[in-house]
């Protein structure tokens, strides 16, 4: 019972690291993309 559980929490870790990561990346590059806006205008 026991590992099972284990397992499934990692795998949920897991998901959401990766979820956090690809916001932060898409946070980062929206704010690239508004700074290369605001120098080309």
């Amino acid at each position: 019972m026991f590992p099972i559980l284990s397992e499934i929490f990692f795998s949920g870790f897991m998901i959401n690291s990766t979820f956090i990561r690809r916001t932060h990346l898409v946070q980062s590059f929206s704010v690239v993309f508004l700074y290369w806006l605001y120098y080309v205008s």
